[in-house]
Protein backbone atom coordinates (compact mmCIF):
# COMPACT_ATOMS: atom_id res chain seq x y z
CA UNK A 1 0.00 0.00 0.00
CA UNK A 2 1.04 3.61 -0.53
CA UNK A 3 1.79 5.51 2.30
CA UNK A 4 4.60 6.71 4.36
CA UNK A 5 5.94 4.44 7.05
CA UNK A 6 6.45 5.07 10.78
CA UNK A 7 9.35 3.44 12.22
CA UNK A 8 10.86 2.85 15.88
CA UNK A 9 14.42 4.55 15.71
CA UNK A 10 17.43 3.04 16.60
CA UNK A 11 19.75 5.17 18.98
CA UNK A 12 22.95 3.84 20.31
CA UNK A 13 24.84 7.35 21.09
CA UNK A 14 23.91 9.68 23.98
CA UNK A 15 21.59 7.50 25.39
CA UNK A 16 18.54 9.05 23.03
CA UNK A 17 15.32 6.99 23.45
CA UNK A 18 12.18 6.57 22.10
CA UNK A 19 9.27 8.67 23.42
CA UNK A 20 6.94 10.91 23.50
CA UNK A 21 3.76 13.83 24.86
CA UNK A 22 1.26 15.36 24.45
CA UNK A 23 -0.77 18.29 25.21
CA UNK A 24 -3.61 17.83 28.23
CA UNK A 25 -6.61 19.62 28.25
CA UNK A 26 -6.28 19.32 32.16
CA UNK A 27 -2.98 20.18 34.39
CA UNK A 28 -0.96 16.77 34.75
CA UNK A 29 -0.47 16.95 38.38
CA UNK A 30 2.87 16.88 40.06
CA UNK A 31 4.89 14.16 42.17
CA UNK A 32 7.96 13.67 44.88
CA UNK A 33 10.55 13.59 42.12
CA UNK A 34 12.86 16.18 41.80
CA UNK A 35 14.47 17.89 38.27
CA UNK A 36 17.75 19.21 38.21
CA UNK A 37 18.44 22.43 36.10
CA UNK A 38 15.09 22.13 34.10
CA UNK A 39 13.81 25.91 33.43
CA UNK A 40 10.81 27.04 35.05
CA UNK A 41 10.66 30.35 35.65
CA UNK A 42 8.33 32.83 33.66
CA UNK A 43 11.47 35.47 33.68
CA UNK A 44 13.72 32.53 32.11
CA UNK A 45 11.20 31.87 29.59
CA UNK A 46 10.83 35.20 28.51
CA UNK A 47 14.69 35.56 28.36
CA UNK A 48 14.94 32.63 25.69
CA UNK A 49 11.50 33.38 23.80
CA UNK A 50 12.27 35.36 21.06
CA UNK A 51 14.96 32.82 19.66
CA UNK A 52 12.95 29.49 21.10
CA UNK A 53 10.46 30.22 18.55
CA UNK A 54 12.72 30.49 15.42
CA UNK A 55 13.45 27.50 12.64
CA UNK A 56 16.62 27.05 11.10
CA UNK A 57 16.76 25.14 7.47
CA UNK A 58 19.08 24.31 5.23
CA UNK A 59 17.82 22.68 2.02
CA UNK A 60 20.64 21.49 -0.27
CA UNK A 61 18.65 19.88 -2.82
CA UNK A 62 16.88 20.78 -5.77
CA UNK A 63 15.12 20.17 -8.51
CA UNK A 64 17.94 18.44 -10.41
CA UNK A 65 19.15 16.08 -7.15
CA UNK A 66 16.06 14.25 -6.94
CA UNK A 67 14.79 11.89 -9.14
CA UNK A 68 10.97 11.23 -9.70
CA UNK A 69 10.36 8.24 -7.54
CA UNK A 70 13.39 7.97 -5.20
CA UNK A 71 12.50 7.17 -1.82
CA UNK A 72 13.65 9.68 0.81
CA UNK A 73 13.80 8.95 4.77
CA UNK A 74 12.95 11.95 7.33
CA UNK A 75 14.41 11.60 11.06
CA UNK A 76 13.76 13.62 13.75
CA UNK A 77 16.13 14.38 17.12
CA UNK A 78 14.24 15.19 20.08
CA UNK A 79 17.09 16.63 22.40
CA UNK A 80 17.14 18.77 25.64
CA UNK A 81 16.59 22.06 24.35
CA UNK A 82 15.67 21.37 21.03
CA UNK A 83 14.46 19.19 17.97
CA UNK A 84 16.01 19.02 14.35
CA UNK A 85 15.45 16.79 11.40
CA UNK A 86 17.38 15.59 8.45
CA UNK A 87 16.20 14.25 5.63
CA UNK A 88 18.51 11.69 3.32
CA UNK A 89 18.31 9.24 0.51
CA UNK A 90 19.57 5.74 -0.10
CA UNK A 91 22.63 6.64 0.00
CA UNK A 92 23.00 8.63 3.37
CA UNK A 93 22.93 11.74 1.29
CA UNK A 94 21.41 14.70 3.51
CA UNK A 95 18.86 16.68 1.59
CA UNK A 96 17.62 19.01 4.07
CA UNK A 97 17.96 19.91 7.58
CA UNK A 98 16.44 21.65 9.72
CA UNK A 99 16.38 22.58 14.10
CA UNK A 100 14.40 24.92 16.68
CA UNK A 101 14.60 25.55 19.88
CA UNK A 102 11.17 24.28 22.30
CA UNK A 103 8.82 26.55 22.71
CA UNK A 104 8.59 27.38 26.39
CA UNK A 105 4.94 27.57 27.25
CA UNK A 106 4.03 28.26 30.96
CA UNK A 107 1.34 26.52 32.83
CA UNK A 108 0.97 27.39 37.08
CA UNK A 109 5.01 28.96 36.90
CA UNK A 110 6.23 25.67 35.34
CA UNK A 111 7.02 24.79 31.43
CA UNK A 112 3.91 22.67 29.74
CA UNK A 113 6.29 20.56 27.74
CA UNK A 114 4.00 18.44 26.59
CA UNK A 115 2.28 21.48 24.45
CA UNK A 116 6.08 22.60 23.50
CA UNK A 117 7.08 19.10 22.14
CA UNK A 118 3.49 18.46 20.24
CA UNK A 119 4.44 22.53 18.47
CA UNK A 120 7.87 21.44 17.58
CA UNK A 121 6.70 18.85 15.81
CA UNK A 122 4.18 19.94 13.67
CA UNK A 123 7.14 22.84 12.95
CA UNK A 124 9.73 20.56 12.12
CA UNK A 125 7.02 18.91 9.36
CA UNK A 126 6.04 22.16 8.44
CA UNK A 127 9.61 22.62 7.87
CA UNK A 128 10.00 19.85 5.41
CA UNK A 129 10.93 21.41 1.62
CA UNK A 130 7.50 21.32 -0.14
CA UNK A 131 9.29 18.86 -3.12
CA UNK A 132 10.94 16.31 -0.79
CA UNK A 133 7.00 15.77 0.94
CA UNK A 134 6.09 13.51 -1.53
CA UNK A 135 8.89 11.55 -1.60
CA UNK A 136 9.25 10.67 1.78
CA UNK A 137 9.14 7.02 2.51
CA UNK A 138 9.88 6.38 6.64
CA UNK A 139 9.72 8.49 9.30
CA UNK A 140 12.11 7.85 12.45
CA UNK A 141 11.83 9.70 16.05
CA UNK A 142 14.41 9.52 18.87
CA UNK A 143 14.21 11.28 21.97
CA UNK A 144 16.07 12.05 25.17
CA UNK A 145 16.30 8.46 27.63
CA UNK A 146 14.03 8.20 30.31
CA UNK A 147 11.92 11.03 29.55
CA UNK A 148 8.19 9.22 30.36
CA UNK A 149 4.31 10.18 30.64
CA UNK A 150 1.75 8.34 32.41
CA UNK A 151 -1.22 8.34 29.60
CA UNK A 152 -4.83 7.33 29.98
CA UNK A 153 -4.53 4.27 27.53
CA UNK A 154 -8.28 4.99 26.02
CA UNK A 155 -7.80 8.81 25.29
CA UNK A 156 -4.26 9.12 25.06
CA UNK A 157 -4.79 11.92 27.63
CA UNK A 158 -1.63 12.53 30.44
CA UNK A 159 -2.85 11.67 34.09
CA UNK A 160 0.50 13.26 35.28
CA UNK A 161 3.31 16.03 33.99
CA UNK A 162 6.22 14.47 32.50
CA UNK A 163 8.94 12.79 34.09
CA UNK A 164 11.76 14.31 32.42
CA UNK A 165 15.14 12.72 31.76
CA UNK A 166 16.98 13.95 34.53
CA UNK A 167 14.88 13.49 36.68
CA UNK A 168 15.69 11.85 40.16
CA UNK A 169 12.81 9.86 42.76
CA UNK A 170 14.75 8.66 45.44
CA UNK A 171 11.53 7.73 46.91
CA UNK A 172 11.02 5.14 44.54
CA UNK A 173 14.60 3.48 44.33
CA UNK A 174 14.30 1.33 47.70
CA UNK A 175 11.17 -0.39 45.73
CA UNK A 176 13.47 -0.52 42.62
CA UNK A 177 16.78 -2.21 43.99
CA UNK A 178 14.27 -4.70 45.98
CA UNK A 179 13.36 -6.49 42.81
CA UNK A 180 15.65 -5.82 40.23
CA UNK A 181 19.14 -7.66 40.01
CA UNK A 182 22.04 -5.85 41.58
CA UNK A 183 23.70 -3.07 39.13
CA UNK A 184 21.07 -3.19 37.03
CA UNK A 185 20.44 -0.43 34.85
CA UNK A 186 16.62 0.13 36.38
CA UNK A 187 18.52 0.72 39.86
CA UNK A 188 18.73 4.51 39.56
CA UNK A 189 16.79 7.52 40.83
CA UNK A 190 16.47 8.80 37.02
CA UNK A 191 15.78 5.30 35.50
CA UNK A 192 11.99 4.86 33.78
CA UNK A 193 11.39 2.37 36.48
CA UNK A 194 11.92 4.36 39.47
CA UNK A 195 9.50 7.00 37.61
CA UNK A 196 7.15 4.11 37.08
CA UNK A 197 6.83 2.93 40.66
CA UNK A 198 7.21 6.54 42.00
CA UNK A 199 3.91 7.59 40.57
CA UNK A 200 2.52 4.42 41.31
CA UNK A 201 3.11 4.68 45.04
CA UNK A 202 1.71 8.57 45.02
CA UNK A 203 -1.21 8.33 42.17
CA UNK A 204 -4.15 6.39 43.76
CA UNK A 205 -6.67 7.17 40.99
CA UNK A 206 -6.22 5.94 37.35
CA UNK A 207 -4.21 3.14 37.48
CA UNK A 208 -6.79 0.88 35.52
CA UNK A 209 -6.61 2.53 32.81
CA UNK A 210 -3.10 4.18 32.82
CA UNK A 211 -0.34 3.25 30.06
CA UNK A 212 3.53 4.32 30.41
CA UNK A 213 5.47 5.97 27.15
CA UNK A 214 8.33 7.48 26.11
CA UNK A 215 8.57 10.64 24.81
CA UNK A 216 9.12 9.56 21.13
CA UNK A 217 6.86 6.80 21.42
CA UNK A 218 4.52 9.27 21.95
CA UNK A 219 5.29 12.15 19.10
CA UNK A 220 5.28 8.44 17.08
CA UNK A 221 1.80 8.39 18.03
CA UNK A 222 0.73 11.70 17.52
CA UNK A 223 1.82 10.55 14.20
CA UNK A 224 0.20 6.99 13.73
CA UNK A 225 -2.23 6.79 16.36
CA UNK A 226 -1.19 3.66 17.78
CA UNK A 227 -1.09 3.35 21.31
CA UNK A 228 1.25 1.18 23.55
CA UNK A 229 4.25 0.85 21.44
CA UNK A 230 7.47 1.15 21.97
CA UNK A 231 11.27 -0.37 21.50
CA UNK A 232 13.64 -1.80 23.60
CA UNK A 233 15.96 0.96 23.42
CA UNK A 234 13.78 3.18 25.09
CA UNK A 235 12.28 0.18 27.24
CA UNK A 236 15.89 -0.41 28.63
CA UNK A 237 15.51 1.41 31.42
CA UNK A 238 12.30 0.14 32.48
CA UNK A 239 13.67 -2.95 32.66
CA UNK A 240 13.32 -4.65 29.40
CA UNK A 241 15.37 -7.87 28.26
CA UNK A 242 16.05 -7.29 24.66
CA UNK A 243 17.87 -11.15 24.72
CA UNK A 244 14.77 -12.29 25.92
CA UNK A 245 12.80 -10.12 24.01
CA UNK A 246 10.56 -9.34 26.61
CA UNK A 247 10.43 -7.72 30.59
CA UNK A 248 12.22 -10.25 32.85
CA UNK A 249 9.69 -12.14 35.48
CA UNK A 250 10.67 -10.14 38.16
CA UNK A 251 9.32 -6.96 36.47
CA UNK A 252 6.37 -8.95 35.24
CA UNK A 253 5.10 -10.13 38.59
CA UNK A 254 4.85 -6.54 39.75
CA UNK A 255 1.40 -4.77 39.90
CA UNK A 256 2.71 -2.17 37.93
CA UNK A 257 3.30 -3.87 35.25
CA UNK A 258 0.02 -3.56 33.11
CA UNK A 259 1.40 -0.18 32.32
CA UNK A 260 4.16 -1.22 30.43
CA UNK A 261 3.67 -0.61 26.36
CA UNK A 262 4.27 -3.29 23.46
CA UNK A 263 7.93 -3.59 22.37
CA UNK A 264 9.62 -4.27 19.10
CA UNK A 265 12.63 -4.53 17.78
CA UNK A 266 14.17 -0.52 16.54
CA UNK A 267 13.64 0.27 13.13
CA UNK A 268 10.47 -1.77 13.07
CA UNK A 269 7.92 -0.44 10.59
CA UNK A 270 4.39 0.08 12.82
CA UNK A 271 2.10 1.98 10.41
CA UNK A 272 1.50 5.08 8.01
CA UNK A 273 1.03 8.44 8.89
CA UNK A 274 -2.73 9.20 9.93
CA UNK A 275 -4.94 10.60 6.72
CA UNK A 276 -5.07 13.90 7.83
CA UNK A 277 -1.68 14.54 8.41
CA UNK A 278 -0.53 13.07 4.96
CA UNK A 279 -3.24 14.86 3.52
CA UNK A 280 -1.80 18.48 4.93
CA UNK A 281 1.58 17.84 4.97
CA UNK A 282 1.79 15.92 1.37
CA UNK A 283 3.34 13.33 2.67
CA UNK A 284 2.75 10.39 0.26
CA UNK A 285 4.77 8.57 -2.29
CA UNK A 286 2.92 9.89 -5.35
CA UNK A 287 -0.27 11.99 -5.53
CA UNK A 288 -2.42 12.15 -8.46
CA UNK A 289 -4.86 14.28 -9.15
CA UNK A 290 -7.91 12.67 -11.02
CA UNK A 291 -10.43 14.04 -12.98
CA UNK A 292 -13.33 12.60 -14.41
CA UNK A 293 -15.60 13.90 -17.52
CA UNK A 294 -18.55 12.87 -19.93
CA UNK A 295 -17.99 12.99 -23.20
CA UNK A 296 -20.92 13.78 -25.56
CA UNK A 297 -22.32 12.00 -28.93
CA UNK A 298 -19.56 12.16 -31.56
CA UNK A 299 -16.67 13.46 -29.08
CA UNK A 300 -13.19 13.14 -29.59
CA UNK A 301 -11.53 11.73 -26.48
CA UNK A 302 -7.75 11.88 -26.46
CA UNK A 303 -6.14 9.27 -24.04
CA UNK A 304 -2.95 11.00 -22.49
CA UNK A 305 0.00 8.94 -21.24
CA UNK A 306 0.46 8.83 -17.54
CA UNK A 307 2.86 6.82 -15.72
CA UNK A 308 1.51 5.36 -12.25
CA UNK A 309 3.94 3.97 -9.74
CA UNK A 310 3.05 0.09 -8.95
CA UNK A 311 5.75 -1.38 -6.02
CA UNK A 312 8.32 1.18 -7.05
CA UNK A 313 8.25 0.46 -10.71
CA UNK A 314 7.34 2.57 -13.42
CA UNK A 315 4.37 1.31 -15.63
CA UNK A 316 2.81 3.11 -18.59
CA UNK A 317 -0.59 3.17 -19.11
CA UNK A 318 -1.46 2.73 -22.49
CA UNK A 319 -2.09 5.48 -25.39
CA UNK A 320 -4.50 5.98 -27.55
CA UNK A 321 -6.47 8.47 -29.70
CA UNK A 322 -9.33 9.61 -31.55
CA UNK A 323 -12.05 7.37 -29.91
CA UNK A 324 -15.46 8.38 -31.47
CA UNK A 325 -18.53 7.21 -29.71
CA UNK A 326 -21.88 8.07 -29.33
CA UNK A 327 -21.99 6.65 -25.88
CA UNK A 328 -19.08 5.97 -23.49
CA UNK A 329 -20.81 6.82 -20.56
CA UNK A 330 -18.68 8.86 -17.96
CA UNK A 331 -14.89 8.13 -17.48
CA UNK A 332 -12.44 8.44 -14.89
CA UNK A 333 -9.07 8.48 -14.59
Amino acid sequence: PRGTYIMLASISARSLTISSLFLSSSSPKYGRCKSRNLMSETESWNKTKARSMSLKVSNSSSKDDVQVGERLYLGMDFGTSGARFAIINKDGTILSEGKKEYPKFTTEESIDWLRSWKVTLFSLLEAVPVNLRPLIASISIDGTSATTIIIDSNSGEPLWRPFLYNESCPDALPVVKSIAPANHTVCSGTSTLCKLVSWWNTEGENRESALLLHQADWLLWLLHGKLGLSDYNNALKVGYDPELESYPPWLLSQPYSQLLPSVQAPGTSIGYLKEGIRTEFGMFLFHLTCHWWKPTEHQTIVFLCICIVINNKFSQISCSSDCRTGNLGDIFC
